[in-house]
């Protein structure tokens, strides 16, 4: 049974105004979250808890978010899914706490049948909790390095980790066996993404090199350049026809992933990209260390609107496609809900 537990984040409510992209440049400060968290103090720590992670469920009905508090949270959202598919006032409202993590949680990831969230993090230790009831989670075996992305393949059957080292672990879901080990294009991988058919798995981190594998087998299908820097964002489009990734260069590129053509590369803008979201076919949240959220339309290669709100970087994104949601969460201390739609 879900539990409510005591609410350590303030909700509120904003009007959100509306941009066209002709007035981008100009009055992009206007666009301010439908919704927003704001965590408070937690126990004993001195300071609110950074959100480093943010996961929807496939049905769109709970969030979970996590960061270096140690704990993850799960929250519901009245209206989001429910039988008259209702998506506006709904109200967020905290309804579990997974508190078995040791350190800074640094990943979430929910199960394709929402059955299942995984959370890994600083602690070496992958988790996977009963949802929606949060019961004692199964431990995966260790790794002697912090975690810092997971990625369940479209089937459910197998759950990608990869962190602070130079290869990427395969697990069974069903038995919790690790099946293989694939030796990542470089060391600290901050991205891993099954694409959206399951035939390819990508990765990348410090060395700027996307390798994808045929997910089968574990062969390289390509070695894709990012960039000299580091990659810290890889996400597949939901029809698995771009594979988009950025990262310190402050540049987002995106390839055709069967045949590793560069499809575009969205001109630099300032900060490091921290986290990237495809929002809808045809667009791309990409979230920076500048506390700024840009939602870019992929056909004119330009910004179609700019959010502003967070007042940290921008650690995490995650879009829930029925309500047009976009979920971000930052070094600020908040997660904040915007309206995307076109």
């Amino acid at each position: 049974m879900l539990k409510t537990t005591e609410a350590v984040a303030a909700v509120t409510f904003c009007v959100i105004a509306v941009v066209t992209p002709g007035s981008f440049a100009r009055e992009w400060a206007s666009q301010k979250p439908r919704q927003t968290i704001t965590f408070d103090h937690t126990g004993a720590a001195e300071t609110p808890p950074v959100v480093s992670s943010v996961a929807c469920s496939p049905d769109g009905r709970y969030l979970a978010t996590a960061g270096d508090d140690h704990q993850v949270r799960i929250w519901s959202a009245t209206g989001r899914g429910d039988s008259n598919g209702a998506t506006d006032g709904r109200a967020v409202m905290l309804v579990d706490e997974l508190g078995n993590h040791a350190d800074w949680v640094r990943a979430v990831a929910f199960h394709p049948t929402g059955d299942i969230l995984a959370t890994a993090g600083d602690d070496r230790r992958v988790r996977l909790w009963d949802m929606p009831d949060g019961r004692t989670p199964t431990v995966l075996p260790g790794t002697t390095v912090g975690i810092r992305a997971l990625s369940f393949s479209p089937d459910g059957r197998r759950l990608a980790v990869a962190g602070f080292e130079e290869h990427v672990r395969l697990f069974e879901v069903e038995s919790g066996r690790m099946e293989r080990e694939l030796p990542a294009a470089g060391g600290d991988v901050h991205g891993v993404a099954f694409s959206p058919d399951g035939t390819q798995l990508a990765a990348a981190g410090r060395n700027g090199t996307v390798r994808v594998w045929h997910a089968d087998d574990g062969t390289v299908w390509h070695d894709l350049p990012g960039g000299a820097r580091r990659i810290r964002a890889l996400e597949y489009a939901e029809d698995g026809s771009l594979l988009a990734a950025g990262g310190d260069d402050g540049v987002v590129r995106l390839w055709n992933p069967v045949s590793g053509a560069i499809a575009a590369e969205l001109p630099a803008r300032p900060g490091r990209v921290m986290a990237i979201a495809f929002c809808g076919p045809g667009r791309l949240a990409v979230g920076r260390s500048t506390n700024v959220i840009e939602v870019w339309d992929l056909a004119s290669q330009s910004p179609a609107v700019e959010l502003a709100g967070h007042t940290g970087s921008v650690a995490a994104l995650a879009y829930e496609p029925e309500s047009g949601t976009l979920v971000s969460g930052g070094f600020d201390c908040t997660v904040r809900f915007w309206n995307v739609q076109p």
